[in-house]
């Protein structure tokens, strides 16, 4: 349980805000690098509570600008996509991607008023099929994660977003909490004898060498944020193994959870403002996807464009109104346990059920909370000592990101957690609860 202005603290993250300012120190995903055609049409993009416009000039530069033109605010998404900058359609203002003012039309060019101007723009860069900008002061910029899933091949690689209407938090909570699988997915992850879990022949549902719907969570601090274990009892040889599955928060609001053989996965949940947030969902495969299977994923997780949400607005056709499209009828003939169809879509509903920003005065947290607490823990300790002068999260040493990677094994009894899921020269015992 949080206090009220903890929960405020972690929550709120617009350019006033601690949380805010620290959040604007890491390199952020503004959208996707498909989005933005060179001589597109100008995007728009709201980011940590800020209106932003997007554009590719036909250079392929991507230029990251404040929405409103500097000259007397009207917003840019209207304008032209001009040589490689946005001309303003009020007064045909032309700004480039840096934010320099290159014409000014109305003015007489001898008093160089163009000069004395330049347009609020953040820079970016590309990697993974991501547009990445960085928002904080000038010359801060850390060095961008290169992720696994950004170093693979765009056919090894399926990218996947929505807008969840909920704080940045609560969406992140749920991807380190391993506990409410065995229940809001007990349709989708179904217990059967093996070692690890594995995708049914059918590729309907996940098999899972356990049905321990009380996992014991053990976390570790690391220097990108922490990991952390969920022992469960398996199905065969219980009296010798115990099944560990290992998940990492990565600062400031990313997750890496254990996928079925071949794969690997993450999730990003990125603030659009305190009430809002894209959710990306990315899956990687050890061998080129063909497209069958790339649209039967996309469709399984329900988060196909222009079908399960707005390709433009990213809005969903499942959200409170509609009560997230839940079945009673099928829950009532005990077919589905939550009544929806697709993990993230049961992911996102109990998200949003919450409110848009949960009061965390009235929650009561169990053992099983062990994630939540942590990551709370070191976010606020982090905005803290931000404030204070100090580095954000996951920025005071160096991080091999490429090697950062969840996983799920089978072990003894006797062999530590912290085995599973380290790599060669990680310290596997320091730091442990």
């Amino acid at each position: 349980m949080l206090t009220r202005s903890e929960n405020e603290l972690l929550t709120q993250v617009g350019p006033q805000t601690p949380m805010g300012r620290m959040m604007r120190r890491y390199w952020i995903p503004a959208l996707a690098s498909a989005d933005l055609e060179p001589g597109c049409d100008p995007r728009r993009v709201r980011l940590l509570g800020e209106d932003l416009v997007a554009f590719r000039g036909s250079d392929g530069v991507v230029g990251i600008l404040d929405e409103h033109c500097p000259h007397r605010g009207a917003s840019l998404v209207l304008g032209h996509n001009d040589d490689c900058a946005l001309r303003c359609l009020y007064h045909g203002w032309r700004i480039a991607a840096d934010g320099r003012v290159l014409e000014t039309p109305p003015e007489p060019d001898e008093l160089g008023f163009k000069d004395r101007i330049r347009a609020t723009a953040y820079p970016t860069q590309e990697a993974g099929g991501i547009i990445w900008t960085y928002m904080g002061p000038p010359g801060t910029a850390p060095q961008r994660p290169e992720f696994f899933w950004t170093l693979q091949p765009e056919n090894q690689r399926i990218i996947m977003r929505t807008r969840e209407e909920c704080n940045w938090a609560q969406c992140l909570e749920g991807a380190i909490d391993s506990a409410h699988s065995n229940y809001l997915h007990a349709n989708a992850i179904v217990p059967a004898a093996g070692t690890q879990t594995r995708t049914s022949a059918d590729q309907r549902v996940l098999q899972r060498p356990s049905n321990d719907g009380a996992p014991r969570i053990f976390a570790q601090n690391t220097p990108y944020g922490f990991r952390y274990g969920a022992i469960r009892t398996p199905l065969e040889d219980a009296d010798r193994n115990q099944y560990v599955r290992v998940t990492l928060f990565i600062a400031p609001f990313c997750a890496i959870f254990p996928a079925p053989e071949g794969w690997a996965v993450m999730q990003m949940f990125v603030p659009i403002d305190d009430e809002h947030t894209m959710f990306y969902f990315i899956k990687v495969c050890d061998q080129v996807i063909s497209d069958e299977i790339r649209n039967a994923q996309i469709a399984r997780s329900g988060m196909r464009p222009g079908i399960d949400y707005d390709a433009q607005t990213f809005a969903k056709i499942r959200h409170r109104g509609n009560t997230w499209q839940q079945n009673r009828a099928a829950m009532r003939r005990d077919e589905s346990f939550s009544g929806m169809i697709g993990v993230n879509n049961e992911d996102i509903a109990v998200q949003e059920s919450m409110g848009p920003i949960y009061d965390r005065t009235k929650e009561r947290l169990g053992t099983s909370d062990v994630g939540i607490i942590r990551m709370r823990r070191i976010m606020l300790d982090g905005v803290r000592r931000f404030e204070a002068g100090g580095m954000p999260p996951g920025q005071a040493e160096p991080v091999e990101w490429a090697r950062l990677a969840a996983e799920e094994r089978m072990i003894p009894l006797t062999t530590p957690w912290q085995t599973v899921g380290a790599f060669a020269g990680e310290p596997i015992e320091a730091g442990v609860e």
